[in-house]
């Protein structure tokens, strides 16, 4: 029973819930209704926009902008994540480690990217690592907060009592420090997935020029406006299923806690 309850709240914490859905339809249908008014060339019928789109994902304009987009992700958000929790679990272990970062962490989590471009361009060049990097700086920051955050909420009694025990540095982080703070962990590594995606589009769109944000320049510029929308709703379709593979280990992770 304890199983088929958590199992029901595991679907209920997935954004793939009845009432999501039901919201997601009701626009979709309010937008029909609008674009078929044709009040702006702004607001094209969404039935449009998926023949578009499908028009788009058919001749492979979609496949290759995405797929390149994809792996300045991959290659950006991985490290980001690994080093993340890295650089969070010790801030939020040491205070001289805190101390040291905290300034930086927060100057360039605040910081804009476009502030940041020459400095980009000067390291990595106008290529694809150029994105991955964009991803990176998106990412990174979010997660190390977070992760900081989740280690200094750790229960100190339970420290303490691991220490009467014998418990050396190794054993308080895999026994007590990573599994109290891993709801915060997972919840940055999240919110890190989705930063990661905007991170790409605005890199490409600003600095490199390539994949889907060179596709948004392009269709922006030249006023197709329901080949944009298509190119957009990629891009959120994207940032969804990122969110939601996140989401998945999140739960395998607590449920491996808890096991």
């Amino acid at each position: 029973m304890s199983e088929m309850r958590a199992e029901r709240a595991d679907l209920g914490d997935s954004g793939f819930g009845l009432a999501g859905l039901a919201a997601v339809a009701g626009l979709l249908v309010v937008w029909e209704l609008v674009g078929r008014l044709d009040v702006s060339m702004f607001v094209p019928p969404v039935s449009r926009v998926a023949g578009v789109w499908w028009r788009l994902l058919g001749d492979g304009t979609l496949w290759r902008a995405a797929s390149s987009s994809l792996v300045s992700l991959v290659y950006g958000f991985v490290p980001a994540a690994v080093l993340g929790v890295t650089v969070g679990a010790a801030m939020g272990r040491f205070a001289t480690v805190r101390h040291l970062l905290d300034g930086w962490v927060n100057t360039l989590m605040s910081a804009p990217l476009s502030a940041l471009v020459p400095v980009l361009i000067a390291l990595f060049g106008i290529r694809d690592t150029v994105v991955a990097a964009a991803v990176f700086m998106f990412s990174f920051f979010v997660i190390v907060v977070n992760t900081m955050t989740g280690v200094r909420g750790t229960d100190r009694s339970l420290v303490d009592m691991a220490r009467s025990f014998g418990g050396g540095e190794l054993t308080l982080f895999r026994r007590i420090y990573l599994p109290s703070a891993l709801p915060a962990i997972m919840l940055g590594v999240r919110l890190g997935a989705v930063q990661a995606v905007k991170g790409m589009v605005v890199g490409e769109m600003l600095i490199s020029l390539v994949g889907l944000g060179e596709r948004l320049i392009y269709y922006g510029n030249t006023f197709l406006i329901t080949e944009l929308y298509a190119v957009i709703f990629t891009v959120l379709v994207i940032a969804l299923i990122t969110s939601e593979l996140a989401a998945l280990l999140d739960r395998a992770l607590v449920r491996g806690v808890r096991l």
